[in-house]
């Protein structure tokens, strides 16, 4: 309760880095094993000493990531860096890709005596350089505590306040500056991750509080599995015009009318997604639906969540021309930047949300009971998505 207080009042009333800094409050890491955690890498790179979660073989373990998204948080962890180490704490990442670059990386880097920079231990890699180089020499053991909320973010390194207040904004590059990815155009919830970047690292005492305004239920499904034989997602069939592929993590749905369905239907459930869409591009994310089946019609039959950034009065957020926000009365995303989806069915009780904010509230009694489904609208449409999972309710 006193987390979910310090969030509000932080996001209402703007107060400061120091307001409500109780220490985080639930343990990530259980001191045993690797429960709750996934390796991108090799599946026996990591493991627990004495303790500690260790790189057992450095270099093959790719990212440790969390099995649980997060958004906004209060998160505590103690790492141990040899001489030369590499690594990071990746925020805000999506299941696949690099951390780093899907969200943003916390850099942790033998940079003992340096000036701060862009790459330097304490920075948000390739974005903002911190305050100060408040890690230890190698062979030591350091602290950071970093609070993320909303697109605001505060660290401290060993008890400095490195980042004070960074606003998540146009900032960032990938590996070059001629390679712009603005912060604020990244994943806005996703994996809490530590990098293997091939050196012996061990971390310990990770905490978290969630402050996030609707944080993630455990045991939801991922439905993005890699690609059939049709060259469509596995347990998905497409209809109608438009081409479906997945890409690395990200499935991608070029031009349209057309329409990808899950093979299996759905009555109550909570799904959730992050969501990008081109320059005046436009998708839905469907539920309770059905293949229209009449002759030379795409549309389906059911529910649609709209994706638009640009229509006034179905927007992003919106039941298509069933049902509205009450207090959002204009899109709070924006084209070409990740933006996360959370839609609940439960009996008639229909709700969505957007980058955490309420958006529809209400309820509809015309469709009980259908598959799920992605929109291609129109030739040009380019529309994105990465982990796509859902949870049963019963």
């Amino acid at each position: 309760m006193r987390a979910m207080l310090c969030a509000i009042l932080m996001t209402a009333f703007g107060f400061g880095s120091t307001a409500c800094a109780n220490k985080p409050d639930t343990d990530l890491f259980n001191g045993q094993d690797l429960t709750g955690w996934v390796s991108t890498g090799a599946h026996d790179a990591w493991g627990v000493e004495d303790g500690e979660i260790v790189t057992l073989k450095p270099g093959e373990g790719g990212w440790l990531r969390t099995d649980r998204m997060y958004r906004d948080f209060e998160l505590e962890l103690d790492f141990w860096m040899p001489e030369g180490g590499n690594s990071g704490v990746g925020l805000r990442g999506s299941s696949g890709g690099d951390p780093a670059f899907t969200g943003f990386e916390v850099q942790i880097l033998d940079t003992y005596g340096e000036e701060p920079g862009l790459r330097n231990c304490g920075s948000v890699y390739e974005a903002v350089a911190p305050a100060t180089m408040a890690v230890k020499e190698p062979g030591n053991w350091n602290t950071y505590r970093i609070r993320l909320v909303g697109d605001t973010l505060d660290v401290w390194l060993n008890g400095e306040h490195i980042h004070d207040a960074v606003k998540l904004d146009d900032r960032g590059f990938f590996r070059s500056e001629e390679n712009p990815l603005p912060l604020n155009t990244r994943a806005t919830t996703g994996y809490i991750a530590l990098q293997d970047h091939g050196h012996a690292f061990r971390y310990r005492n990770i905490r978290i509080t969630d402050l996030s305004p609707d944080p993630e239920p455990a045991g939801m499904v991922h439905l993005i599995n890699g690609n059939n034989a049709a060259g469509t997602p596995e347990g998905w069939f497409a209809e109608d015009a438009g081409t479906w592929t997945v890409e690395g993590d990200t499935l991608i749905g070029r031009d349209g009318p057309g329409h990808l369905f899950t093979d299996g239907a759905y009555r109550n459930f909570e799904m959730r997604a992050l969501v990008k869409v081109n320059e005046r591009g436009n998708s839905g994310m469907y539920f309770r639906v059905q293949p229209n089946p009449a002759a030379n019609n795409p549309w389906p039959i059911g529910y649609e969540a709209q994706i638009d950034q640009h229509d006034p009065k179905n927007f992003t957020g919106c039941i298509y021309n069933a049902a509205w926000p009450e207090d959002v009365k204009a899109p709070i995303t924006k084209d070409n930047a990740w933006f996360d989806y959370r839609i609940r069915a439960e009996g008639n009780h229909i709700r969505t949300w957007i980058n955490g904010v309420p958006m529809v509230d209400t309820t509809l009694e015309q469709y009980s009971e259908g598959r799920l489904a992605v929109q291609g609208h129109h030739d040009g449409n380019v529309i994105m998505f990465k982990d796509i999972r859902v949870l049963e309710l019963e």
